[in-house]
């Protein structure tokens, strides 16, 4: 399924517990699954009342610096409490991307025994467009050092982000900037056949062979090193930060979208805007 798809489900994360945006609150769908308890992550969208459903409305913005933290206890401890009622829970916010993401993983943290880096994969195996974001990860990592003594995510400094990142992140930064260098490695490199005074004829090649080659770079002649090597052939199999310069995989650390903003729709987390639009905040 498609990520749009994926933004209009109700995701199952265990027998008792769902996690969704807000487009989802049809009185249909909330019996259809038997949920007696709602949890609304936002300020924006007004609490859903229907009959025999109870709601706790938790006003957090999905911001870096908004203080999810002071509401983990609470929401942990209310859908442990709903569980042993036999009941369950939809917790949502608006995109069900980050502050709804964040207050499951902390639920299945507290009180399903995982650790921070178990739960962020159970979610996501379940929903896979989560995303919190850093500030959110921040006071997660912190969370789970007071409440285990020690942490399964660290903060860890990058060079394409300002500020720390939890490695789970880093770990899909690696993963697509090979993606992207895959995508983009030339068809031909010019290389010396018999001697540097032959003619240079274009071969195909892989990433490794012109890894290997730049090693011997030297060897060749001024004008085949001004061919193998021109702007357009540098470019493009560059390392990782200038790769990941302008990329839209930034999409990784910005707050999921809000209707507040006229700007910002449901789905602008998908654009490719420069890297200060996602850090003005800092």
């Amino acid at each position: 399924m498609s990520r749009v798809g994926v933004l209009g489900q109700m995701s199952e994360i265990n027998d008792h517990l769902y996690l969704s945006g807000a487009g989802v609150l049809k009185p249909d769908k909330i019996k259809q699954r038997k949920i007696n308890m709602i949890v609304n992550a936002t300020t924006e969208e007004p609490s859903t009342y229907m009959q025999g459903v109870d709601t706790l409305k938790i006003r957090i913005d999905d911001h870096p610096y908004a203080r999810l933290s002071e509401h983990f206890d609470t929401v942990a401890d209310k859908i442990r409490s709903v569980k042993e009622r036999g009941g369950r829970t939809l917790v949502h916010c608006m995109a069900g991307v980050s502050r709804s993401a964040s207050l499951v993983m902390i639920y299945l943290v507290k009180y399903e025994h995982m650790t921070l880096r178990q739960a962020y994969h159970y979610v996501k195996a379940a929903r896979p467009i989560i995303r919190p974001n850093i500030g959110f990860w921040k006071q997660m990592v912190d969370y789970e050092k007071r409440l285990r003594g020690i942490t399964s995510v660290k903060m860890v400094q990058t060079p394409e982000i300002d500020l720390p990142i939890p490695d789970v992140y880093a770990e899909d930064l690696r993963r697509l900037a090979q993606q992207r260098e895959l995508r983009h490695v030339p068809t031909s490199i010019s290389s010396s056949s018999t001697s540097a005074s032959t003619s240079i004829k274009p071969r195909a090649y892989s990433a490794s062979t012109y890894r290997s080659s730049t090693s011997s770079a030297s060897s060749l002649p001024t004008s085949s090193l001004r061919r193998a090597y021109s702007p357009q052939t540098s470019s493009s199999s560059s390392a990782l930060p200038s790769s990941l310069a302008l990329t839209s995989s930034y999409r990784l650390f910005s707050p999921a979208p809000t209707p507040r903003k006229p700007r910002q729709s449901l789905f602008s987390m998908y654009s490719t805007a420069p890297r200060h639009t996602f850090f003005s905040a800092f």
